[in-house]
């Protein structure tokens, strides 16, 4: 990666220089005068500083260091490596430096439960029991994959910040969404009485059905009575 050193200090320089070297910067190509090429070795100078310069500040930040660095932040808070990998030694440091600050209350305990599962506060939700527990809810959609792995030392760690006598469990919540079909069949039940009083027709029949889930029952009743012409 170009930090565009070159390129700048070329266009720094008066008329009375050639400017062949400035395109050939814009291109990548090689220097061509003494100038540009003096200047093309400071500018690979001033390039490494700058390089150098941003990975101290990446590496400033425990959750990117690595190694040695990460050994010399543990020395700080007096966390010894003992053989462990970068990822769990970040966590032991995370939780010494949690635990000086912590006066175990619950709001401490949710910040440090966001802090080493990696998410916002408003993921951790957290449920007093009496007597003296704290059970941790955290979604484990939201948890990224390291974090998922390291899930059951972050319990453990937990404990460490909550206040003595204080028992703490950690719940990865997951949700499952299932759809299946059912079938209900709801009996039903008519009745009709039909009164009739037919004027030609001796006999009229009336049929009237209706189906309401599965099982039904008809029952047609028929009263008529004939006059005579």
């Amino acid at each position: 990666m170009s930090y565009g050193y070159l390129s700048q200090m070329l266009e720094y320089l008066t008329g009375a220089y050639a400017r062949t070297d400035i395109r050939n910067s814009r291109h990548s190509l090689p220097m061509e005068t003494n100038i540009g090429r003096l200047f093309g070795t400071l500018a690979w100078g001033l390039e490494i500083i700058h390089e150098n310069a941003d990975r101290l500040k990446l590496w400033d930040d425990i959750d990117n260091a690595r190694g040695s660095v990460l050994d010399r932040y543990g020395a700080n808070f007096g966390v010894a490596r003992g053989g462990a990998d970068d990822t769990f030694y970040r966590l032991l440091i995370k939780i010494k430096m949690i635990a000086l600050l912590s006066g175990g209350d619950i709001d401490t305990i949710i910040s440090a439960a966001a802090s080493l599962f990696n998410v916002d506060v408003s993921e951790i939700e957290v449920r007093e029991l009496f007597p003296a527990k704290i059970w941790i809810y955290v979604d484990e959609a939201v948890l990224d994959y390291e974090r998922l792995e390291a899930a059951p030392l972050i319990a453990e760690l937990m404990k460490r910040i909550a206040a003595a006598g204080v028992g703490t469990r950690v719940f990865l919540r997951t949700y499952h969404t299932a759809r299946s079909r059912s079938y209900y069949a709801v009996p039903a039940l008519i009745y009709n009485e039909i009164e009739a009083k037919p004027r030609t027709t001796p006999f009229r029949t009336a049929t009237a059905r209706s189906y309401v889930g599965l099982a039904v029952w008809e029952d047609v009743s028929i009263t008529a009575s004939m006059k005579a012409r």
